[in-house]
């Protein structure tokens, strides 16, 4: 919709509703109805009222300096632009470097306009909007809302290119989010974990969806901002139709004295090779915490995978020289209680009442002497040589394996951990994977490219670390520039 009324005519509008409403019968008043005449008068004020904010960041001198640069050639065309309320169309001064080349719009760079078209709130929208919940989801409850009323393309499209717009300025964006962030207050322990989750990906011979053609154009947002991290493994899976890869979550939780969880921070990535550039965000956040309260207790945590404690053993290695609380790495008692459950299942038979007693004596057994993994293995052992099956015993020395090996490796003094009030679990991270990604990302027919699903996780992740207007604020900054008259 274009803007084509007066401040005047909205609020006469305004007046001929009130006097058509003292007119009607009170008891044939449609609530929905006439709600969304109200909403429609607000609409008609607030996108003249955008077009004066507009008009107000335009200049019309001959030229003009952007970011102490210097810019002539001014012209007068019209655009459209999106706001809360609706479409405008107003005329502004554009300019160019030299007579030549790449555009300005002044107007623009004063109010952040993003991606060319949008209000800084539309946008926070939209990006909000698709780390909740699909394009086609957004697209029917912003039109409900009646605010930021757009297509579900562009809720495709918009918030691919704020997150090519983040990768570009990634390193300062994340850097001023963590500053502007804190540790809570109460905070003695911080647990660092990751975990691995699955997502359907677009492989290389995906079948196609959308607009059949043999020479597709690329997406706008790599014509705007290139290739996003084009080597991930779908790229040559050789794998046809719809594949799964392992995305990665990381998490960085803090707890108090007393064990009590205070918050987390998410971090999520599509697949990638060894989880590299999670590894790398989850090490940037621990730096960070450590750096505001170098006397944190650092709880390193995960399941068996053994990438995952190569990259946590070589994070601890570089901590802060300067980092003065008490380090602990821990599998997660969960995982190893799973472990346990087989080996019970295997000499008292499935999921039976002795099985079940054994599993949980075991557990505790862990979790309440200084040497519980000690005492566990030798009870494991004892139970492994009563057996005369050669396949039972093999079955229950895999157990033993994995469980000694994680003691052997100094991740299983659950009774210190309990002691000093740590998190033995990583059910947090497990937590992650679920609402970070499964519940977001697995829906029937879903399936992501790497971009479009790393767009999801950006801002999700943002979301439920309570960091979004935060990072929202940061990637609108990337889109001003300092405006002055010539």
């Amino acid at each position: 919709m274009t803007t084509s009324t007066t401040e005047g005519q909205a609020i006469r509008r305004v007046n001929e509703f009130r006097d058509e409403l003292r007119r009607l019968d009170a008891a044939s008043l449609d609530a929905v109805a006439l709600e969304e005449r109200v909403q429609e008068m607000v609409h008609e004020l607030g996108r003249e009222l955008m077009a004066e904010v507009f008009r107000r960041a335009d200049t019309t001198t001959s030229e003009v300096q952007i970011d102490g640069a210097l810019w002539g050639n001014q012209h007068r065309s019209p655009a459209p632009y999106m706001t809360m309320f609706g479409e405008i169309r107003l005329e502004r001064s554009t300019y160019q470097r030299h007579g030549r080349g790449r555009v300005a719009v002044p107007m623009e760079l004063r109010l952040g306009i993003v991606e060319g078209r949008y209000t800084p709130k539309v946008s926070r929208i939209m990006s909000r909007g698709v780390g909740l919940m699909p394009a086609e989801d957004a697209e029917g409850f912003l039109a409900e809302v009646g605010v930021a009323k757009v297509s579900v393309s562009t809720l495709h499209r918009m918030p691919r290119n704020m997150a090519a717009r983040y990768e570009e300025h990634r390193v300062v964006i994340e850097a001023a989010v963590r500053q502007q962030d804190h540790v809570p207050d109460a905070a003695a322990t911080m647990q660092v974990a990751l975990d691995g989750v699955m997502v359907p990906q677009d492989g290389e011979h995906a079948e196609p969806r959308g607009r059949k053609t043999d020479d597709p154009s690329p997406p706008r947002h790599e014509i705007r901002y290139g290739p996003m991290r084009a080597d991930y493994p779908a790229a040559n899976d050789d794998k046809s139709g719809r594949a799964w890869h392992e995305a990665s979550v990381g998490t960085v939780s803090f707890s108090d004295a007393n064990g009590e969880h205070l918050r987390t921070i998410y971090i999520a990535e599509m697949p990638e090779e060894r989880k590299q550039m999670l590894v790398a965000r989850l090490e940037e956040e621990v730096h960070a915490a450590l750096e505001e309260r170098p006397d944190l207790n650092v709880v390193f945590a995960s399941d068996g995978a053994l990438t995952h404690w190569d990259a946590l053993e070589a994070m601890a290695k570089r901590l802060p020289a300067n980092a003065t609380g008490h380090r602990m790495f821990l599998v997660d008692l969960y995982h190893v209680a799973g472990y346990l459950g087989s080996t019970a299942n295997l000499v008292a038979g499935e999921d039976t009442p002795e099985a079940k007693t054994l599993t949980t004596l075991w557990r505790e057994t862990l979790k309440m002497f200084p040497d519980g993994t000690k005492r566990v293995l030798k009870m494991m052992r004892y139970r492994r040589d009563q057996e005369t099956s050669a396949a039972t015993r093999d079955a229950i020395q895999a157990d033993i394996d994995f469980i000694a090996n994680q003691a052997e490796n100094g991740r299983t003094n659950y009774a210190d951990a309990i002691a000093r009030n740590y998190p033995v679990g990583t059910g947090v991270t497990e937590a992650a994977a679920k609402t970070v990604v499964n519940v977001r990302m697995k829906r029937a027919g879903s399936r992501f490219d790497q971009h479009g699903g790393q767009t999801v996780l950006l801002f999700r992740a943002a979301l439920l670390s309570d960091r979004f207007n935060t990072l929202s604020e940061q990637l609108e900054r990337t889109y001003r520039a300092v405006v002055k008259a010539a």
